[in-house]
């Protein structure tokens, strides 16, 4: 699921796998762009997005590592956008994209049960009350997607070190 962006062109390579590459890369551009719209929105003080996403799922999800302005060098928190809500973690025993994507995945699944109940989870923003059983019913979905691609090996293979990937 990790995919180079590759900023000159292979002339040996299709028009349409060109057109295919200028249409993630233009992808991944404007989720790096939400991902710093959202930050700013929530008045989260760091020094940077990452250029590239430290997880990419083109074209259904990006996590992004954010640096730390406390202790530069660090990442101090993760942000998720794609096809699911923006939303953002700290970075605080969080030492790699495959643990924030299980962390959001554990958060949307508590949520989703506040929602699916009629209730609105403290401090975030999905929906109001008129969709937010429906809303519920979707983050649970995405969470789940999110739980099996934190625990496929296979997509962590070229991602992380050994010591890193799940356990089988």
């Amino acid at each position: 699921m990790q995919a180079t962006l590759n900023s000159e062109p292979d002339p040996r390579r299709s028009a349409k796998a060109m057109e295919e590459e200028i249409q993630e890369e233009q992808w991944v551009n404007a989720q790096r762009d939400l991902a710093i719209a959202y930050l700013q929105k929530h008045n989260v003080d760091h020094i940077g997005v990452g250029e590239l996403p430290a997880f990419l799922g083109y074209p259904y999800v990006a996590i992004w590592a954010v640096q730390s302005k406390a202790a530069p060098g660090r990442v101090g928190w993760w942000v998720i956008t794609g096809d699911c809500p923006t939303d953002y973690i700290s970075g605080r025993g969080v030492t790699n994209p495959r643990l924030a994507m299980e962390q959001f995945s554990n958060n949307w699944k508590v949520y989703s049960v506040e929602m699916k109940s009629g209730k609105n989870p403290p401090d975030i923003e999905i929906g109001n009350d008129t969709n937010r059983r429906e809303l519920g019913d979707l983050l649970e979905r995405r969470s789940e997607i999110l739980a099996e691609w934190a625990n496929d090996s296979d997509i962590w293979r070229d991602i992380l070190d050994d010591n890193e990937l799940p356990n089988p």
